[in-house]
């Protein structure tokens, strides 16, 4: 007995093709990419940043990453609980400075793991769950950095950064990593970042912190980096490796 697919279920899971494709993009941008009328695209679009696979930026709106879980069964609770947090255990226990995982929420970083409560060198407590402003934290500008062109650049409209940001990003990328040496929010401590990166894709970004008037920025550099992206590269390859192996378990 044949069934009569669901019209709504096919828009839902075409607009979001169509989402993936353009990287962020406006209900009329989707409307014309995808041919769904543009009243049916905006319910589809708050019906999905409801259940969490959408995220809001204004009048745009952008994949979270609990959309991956639909191709592979791997959420973004799953690769901070699971494999970022021991990681940073670990960072912590060889560096002493604190460290956090965080993610893209909106226009802002969020804290989503951290070892401040047991670093025995933190200065600061209660960080989980801190949003954190993408234009002076050390993770936003890690984010903007090596995010897709696309992706940074619909970041940046939204943000208005001052003149000369964008160049800051480019030297960024050149060297690596994202540095706050003070100042902002924070004079009181300096950061290193990394991003996380799959699939071509940001999942968010990893930092180490250390109090700015103990430790020049070079020697923070000195002490953090390199273990940094050590524990970046060991979580990317768990998480490569936990997508792979969700991946076979369904074929």
């Amino acid at each position: 007995m044949a069934h009569k697919p669901i019209r709504a279920v096919a828009r839902g899971l075409e607009m979001l093709e169509a989402l993936n494709r353009l990287g962020t993009a406006t209900a009329l941008a989707l409307a014309r990419e995808t041919g769904i009328p543009r009243p049916t695209i905006y319910r589809l679009l708050e019906t999905m940043v409801l259940s969490g696979h959408v995220a809001a930026m204004g009048e745009r709106y952008t994949l979270r990453l609990r959309v991956r879980a639909l191709s592979d069964g791997f959420e973004d609770e799953a690769w901070i609980a699971e494999i970022a947090a021991p990681a940073l255990r670990a960072l912590t226990a060889r560096i002493r400075w604190p460290c956090d995982v965080g993610t893209l929420e909106g226009l802002e970083m969020v804290i989503r793991e951290t070892t401040h409560g047991v670093a025995p060198f933190s200065i600061d407590r209660a960080m989980l769950g801190r949003r954190l402003p993408m234009l002076e934290s050390s993770m936003g500008r890690a984010y903007l950095a090596f995010a897709p062109a696309a992706e940074r650049a619909a970041l940046l409209r939204m943000l208005g950064p001052p003149a000369g940001f964008a160049r800051r990003l480019g030297e960024t990328r050149r060297r690596g990593f994202a540095l706050r040496a003070g100042g902002g929010p924070w004079p009181h401590t300096g950061s290193v970042a990394l991003p996380i990166r799959a699939a071509g894709r940001v999942l968010g970004c990893v930092n180490a912190i250390w109090m700015a008037r103990a430790v020049p920025p070079e020697e923070g550099i000195r002490q953090c980096l390199e273990p940094l992206r050590e524990t970046a590269d060991r979580i990317e390859a768990a998480i490569a490796s936990a997508q792979a192996a969700a991946q076979k378990g369904e074929t």
